[in-house]
């Protein structure tokens, strides 16, 4: 019944942010960065973050299926990429994301899993809102759950939401890169 009731609010949500369209936009208490105000980085620098957010992608379909021994196994791969970064402020960024990632483990119940993962994307939304890294990863959200994610757009046009099994095309996307 809770499922049920769950799911007619999240589908009625989704029908009002797509009738609003613009005004969705204007409420939502974080703003849009357009790719050319985010700071350029060197060719390396992009490219060790590039592979941070290919391993996020891994990771985020992990947890769309959730599959426990996979997420884990996904949230190490990550975390090692995250150590590979040189550029001394973006390492810094994602230090917090990195101790999360070791949290993050089969053994623990989902929704532990969930509140590490969604700290982990909070601080990949402001890598990819502050540097650019191109226009094919952009921040989605739940209202319903109450938690972001990072998607690749160029790859899944549609919501997947990493949260919910029960709505898994539940949220918006948040920004346009």
């Amino acid at each position: 019944m809770f499922k049920s009731l769950f799911l007619i609010i999240c589908l009625t949500f989704q029908l009002a942010v797509h009738a609003s369209g613009s005004d969705h936009d204007k409420h939502k208490g974080h703003s849009k960065m357009k790719a050319s105000k985010r700071v350029m980085l060197n060719e390396k620098d992009q490219k060790e973050v590039l592979q941070v957010l290919e391993a996020n992608e891994a990771l985020h379909a992990s947890f769309f299926k959730y599959n426990a021994k996979e997420v884990e196994k996904q949230a190490k791969d990550l975390s090692v990429k995250i150590g590979k970064i040189e550029n001394k402020e973006i390492a810094k960024l994602l230090s917090f994301s990195a101790l999360k990632l070791k949290e993050i483990k089969s053994t623990s119940n989902r929704d532990d899993n969930n509140k590490n993962y969604h700290l982990v994307s909070m601080a990949l939304i402001h890598i990819v809102n502050k540097y650019d890294v191109g226009s094919k990863y952009n921040a989605y959200s739940c209202p319903m759950v109450k938690k972001k994610w990072l998607q690749n757009s160029a790859k899944m046009s549609k919501v997947h939401n990493p949260y919910a099994a029960g709505m898994p095309h539940c949220g918006s996307q948040d920004s346009k890169h």
